[in-house]
């Protein structure tokens, strides 16, 4: 609603293009995709650990398959998370569960390595230009890490054949949560057994909001 209010402020001050907000919120047409106009942008990026990484059977600390370090300086671009996943490598000999589970730090830290290369959602190529990076199960922070952060995200996956893998969790995150500038944010699995391994990743768009 506020967005059409600001469409028609534009148009009666005499501003007959009104493709973006005052904010920069791209209006478009009803055709277009929800996410199509960030995307086409260039803005929007997906990344995924190399490593598969054994789930979690208790609630972790530092302990992360995947994490997202917004390097911009403060007041600069957050990145929105819109979706995360895990893809199972590797399954144990008996029947189990597992869900996707995540933390985000509250307090502004030092930047952690990250060697993942972010891809965009456009095709086209790298994403270089991202303001953030993408580490491989690099531990957290003690700040970043603690059990009290870690939420759970999505339905519990129970697996109908043993030994077998292709488990996939998905979970449309779809703007819940923000990376603030210098912030963290982690994914890992809670599974029923440690011999069950996950490569981890996000997917996540880069935008600049006023942050209270």
């Amino acid at each position: 609603m506020n967005t059409l209010l600001e469409a028609l402020q534009r148009v009666s001050r005499g501003k007959k293009n009104i493709e973006c907000s005052e904010a920069g919120s791209a209006f478009v047409d009803y055709g277009a995709a929800p996410y199509e106009e960030i995307t086409r942008d260039g803005k929007s990026f997906s990344g995924i650990s190399t490593t598969a990484r054994a789930g979690v059977v208790a609630l972790p600390t530092t302990a992360c398959n995947v994490s997202l370090y917004n390097t911009a300086p403060s007041g600069g671009k957050s990145a929105v998370i819109d979706a995360i996943f895990a893809v199972a490598i590797a399954a144990h000999t008996t029947i189990g569960q597992s869900g996707l589970i995540y933390v985000v730090g509250q307090t502004a830290v030092a930047s952690s390595a990250g060697a993942l290369v972010p891809r965009k959602l456009n095709g086209l190529g790298p994403g270089s230009d991202s303001v953030c990076l993408l580490a491989d199960g690099t531990a957290l922070d003690a700040v970043t890490g603690v059990a009290i952060g870690w939420l759970p995200a999505g339905p519990t996956v129970n697996a109908g054949v043993i030994s077998v893998p292709g488990v996939v969790l998905w979970c449309p995150m779809d703007g819940k949560v923000i990376v603030s500038p210098g912030h963290l944010f982690a994914v890992n699995v809670m599974t029923s057994n440690v011999e069950n391994t996950f490569n981890c990743g996000i997917m996540w768009h880069e935008k600049q909001l006023t942050l209270a």
